[in-house]
């Protein structure tokens, strides 16, 4: 059994993210009836995501520092940094050139952010990024795993508090330049939505310990959270930057609320997501870097073909939805996968899942709820 409410969240948060960038600026789409609806919740996917990984990621370096006794700490650090990296760059890379080549094509206005070519390329202080846009967000996820594989490698035995310094740091950096007005870099190596990463790990420990109570309550408070925090965003000028503590008061908690209320379902075996979302989520990572550069692509191909102001702005809308989604498919299924396992054979000795490991054997799903909700012993589970 996989996480499977986990997948769906994935990929819950991977379409809302893609129905915002759908309707953000690009031409045929700027003034259509859904934007004002779509645009300020959308961004919030992101947020989804990063709970999500701190709760995924802290499960798996537990299991990479427990193996530090046995096989030593070089070969522990390396497995977990081998395994992200396979994660992320070879499908970034190949989405970064097809980008560049686009763009020859299509050129970014004028106003957007360049940053040097060689920080977007290993994603190091890549915020933003202009080359493919919704990359900024693995600046951060790399950013958290090299902590992560610090704090393996110095604090073995006290991962979470490892971690928890960086967090403090962080949070204090954060409050005094915002209370303050600091000239410290909020957008990257302070920025508070890391914070949120924390809010995953904190997850992870009561789902660990067995709690699943107030699940319903989770869910909607989480739910209601959000739509209310998009409406405060907007009032502070829409699409408030990932430095602003807003944000994470806004949206990151109830992330952080949606996420527990999703696992606690499925500890109780209450309700799982959809085979239809879990399918989405495992092919979430491709759908999540390839539509925006999809959907500029295919912006300029409708303003060149004359159909802007000549075709129903919602079959446009449709067209790019269809394109997006069908391109980020396609590379999960031959780009993302076959990768993966081929570089995680010839680098790690095995391939690295898509997706996977049991959250209780199916004994335990099966069992009384009394049983179920026993301490779990760590995950198999892998990003």
């Amino acid at each position: 059994m996989n996480y499977r409410n986990i997948q769906g969240l994935r990929a819950i948060a991977a379409l809302m993210v893609f129905a915002s960038h759908l309707f953000w600026d690009i031409i045929p789409m700027r003034t259509h009836w859904a934007k004002p609806y779509i645009v300020p919740i959308g961004p919030a996917g992101v947020d989804i995501f990063f709970v999500i990984s701190g709760f995924i990621i802290y499960n798996v370096a537990k299991r990479s520092a427990a193996q530090v006794d046995v096989v030593g700490r070089g070969r522990a650090v390396y497995e977990f940094a081998m395994k992200r990296i396979i994660r992320i760059y070879p499908l970034y890379w190949i989405a970064f050139g097809v980008a560049a080549l686009i763009m020859i094509w299509v050129p970014l206005p004028a106003s957007f952010v360049k940053k040097p070519q060689l920080e977007l390329f290993f994603l190091i202080d890549g915020i933003p990024n202009f080359r493919v846009q919704a990359a900024w967000t693995l600046t951060l996820e790399v950013y958290f795993y090299a902590v992560t594989a610090l704090s393996i490698f110095l604090f073995p035995k006290k991962l979470f508090a490892g971690l928890l310094i960086w967090f403090a740091v962080v949070g204090l950096a954060a409050m005094l330049a915002t209370v303050f007005d600091l000239p410290i870099p909020l957008d990257y190596a302070f920025a508070p939505i890391l914070l949120e990463f924390l809010l995953g790990i904190v997850i992870g420990l009561l789902i660990e310990s067995g709690h699943s109570r107030f699940y319903a309550a989770s869910l909607c408070i989480g739910v209601i959270w959000m739509l209310f925090g998009a409406v405060e965003l907007l009032h502070h000028a829409g699409r408030v930057p990932q430095s602003y503590l807003l944000r994470l008061v806004c949206w990151g908690f109830p992330a952080a609320l949606i996420v527990y209320g999703a696992l606690a379902l499925e500890m109780r075996n209450t309700w799982i997501m959809p085979k239809i979302l879990q399918y989405l989520g495992d092919a979430s990572f491709s759908i999540y870097l390839w539509h925006a550069i999809m959907f500029n692509a295919v912006a300029a191909v409708f303003v060149h073909l004359g159909w802007v102001g000549v075709v129903d702005r919602t079959l446009l809308a449709t067209l790019m939805g269809v394109i997006g989604l069908g391109v980020g498919l396609l590379s999960y299924h031959s780009l993302e996968k076959p990768s993966r396992k081929l570089l995680g054979e010839y680098f790690i000795g095995r391939g690295v899942p898509m997706a996977g490991g049991p959250l209780w054997s199916n004994d335990r799903a099966n069992a009384p709820v009394a049983q179920r909700l026993e301490p779990l012993q760590p995950s198999s589970y892998d990003r």
